[in-house]
């Protein structure tokens, strides 16, 4: 069997800016208010100890400039940590693509809604010291006619001089849809938004030709147009049965084998070059079906999980805590990134991909695979098996792999 290395991203050399990298976590709930955010202090530390330089929160229930102290506070606390601060100021909340698709179509909550004031609240944001706007997830007008793109960039040309008004280095960031390819490059080509994230990694079918596909899509635009590659697994909404975006065969569809399929994406995003969002609950494997509508609950509830499985060899957590060590090791957010196939002990329907010097296996096939004898297992996303003393990497099964091990 021939092996054959196809490189889809290439190395970036020299000091990177630190949102070409960045981890970021993201408090799901769109609507903070001063009081949560007072409570959100707690969390910082949580973020810290992921390995995680980010955090972003919605603060759309803080009135400005009444509440601006209490984001002063986040921000000076957040930055006392070694983290930067991006604040949210709008997003849709239901989901655009599928056949529910604009069916839920709010893009602004709380005191968002009062007026045409999101440009003043951003200026009140970075005033209190965020680090960065993000706007969510912007509805294409393929699906709302209400969106107009020349008036949205329009805006992001304000928000641009904003931040270089109040920051060095901040970043505008938006979630996109990549199935709506002439918005997605007008946003590429007009907006120069430092995180444009796409859903690359929500949309893959549970085989390694829609995930190569997928994957080397997003990278090829990023790299096309000079922007850093941006990835999250989901937005908020996307396992709720009553707006599931996709169609019926897309990863989440079986809930039977959902949260191994999540724990297996999950180790493969954290090993993709350039940043990742992490949403808040996703790092201890928190089913949507139970986080509370309360932002506080939330948090309780993940501190509960987290204290679980802080001394839990393999667990979630503390996978992933392994993982941004070894990324920020192995320097995997500046590295180039190559699909391989044909590895003699490998069934060609898994994916395989290399990462600098990291082999990243996705056993998407329903056999376990049986690793070289001498192979060197850097991180698993579930417990792996042992045959002949030799690994088995069991089905739904992420590994990380010391290429010079098993080449």
């Amino acid at each position: 069997m021939t092996t054959t290395t196809t490189l889809v991203h290439r190395v970036q050399n020299g000091p990177l800016e630190w949102w070409r990298k960045a981890l970021v976590y993201e408090i799901v709930s769109p609507e903070l208010g001063a009081e949560d955010l007072e409570q959100m202090h707690g969390v910082l530390d949580h973020v810290r100890s992921l390995g995680f330089d980010t955090v972003l929160m919605r603060p759309s229930l803080v009135d400005v400039p009444a509440g601006s102290s209490a984001l002063a506070a986040l921000a000076q606390a957040a930055h006392e940590r070694g983290l930067r601060l991006l604040l949210r100021i709008s997003g849709a909340l239901g989901p655009v693509t599928g056949p529910h698709a604009g069916e839920e179509r709010r893009i602004v909550v709380g005191r968002e809604r009062e007026g045409d004031g999101l440009l003043e609240r951003a200026e009140a944001f970075l005033a209190a010291g965020a680090d960065g706007i993000d706007l969510g997830i912007i509805m294409p007008p393929e699906v709302a006619e209400d969106t107009d793109l020349l008036q949205l960039t329009e805006h992001l040309n304000v928000l641009h001089g904003l931040l270089a008004s109040y920051t060095e280095d901040g970043v505008l960031g938006a979630d996109v849809s990549a199935d709506y390819p002439e918005t997605w490059h007008h946003h590429f080509q007009e907006d120069w938004l430092h995180h444009l994230r796409d859903d690359a990694l929500m949309l893959v079918r549970w085989d390694a030709g829609s995930m190569t596909r997928r994957l080397t899509r997003s990278l090829a635009e990023h790299d096309r147009f000079g922007a850093p590659p941006v990835w999250r697994c989901l937005p908020g909404h996307v396992l709720d049965a009553s707006t599931d975006p996709g169609d019926g065969r897309r990863w989440f569809t079986p809930p039977g084998v959902r949260e191994r399929r999540a724990l297996a994406l999950q180790a493969l995003l954290l090993a993709l070059p350039g940043s990742v969002y992490l949403r808040q609950g996703d790092e201890v494997s928190l089913p949507d079906v139970l986080r509370p509508s309360s932002p506080r609950e939330v948090q309780d509830l993940v501190n509960e999980h987290a204290a679980t499985q802080g001394a839990l060899f393999g667990s979630p957590l503390a996978t992933v805590r392994h993982a941004t060590w070894l990324r920020g090791q192995r320097r995997l957010a500046s590295a180039p990134l190559a699909f391989v196939t044909g590895l003699d002990w490998c069934a060609r329907q898994a994916l395989t991909m290399l990462v600098r010097d990291v082999l990243v296996l996705v056993n998407t096939t329903a056999d376990p695979v049986l690793l070289p004898e001498h192979a060197e297992v850097l991180l698993s996303s579930q417990g792996l098996g042992q045959a002949d003393g030799r690994v088995v990497v069991p089905p739904t099964t992420t590994v990380w792999l010391d290429a010079a091990t098993v080449a």
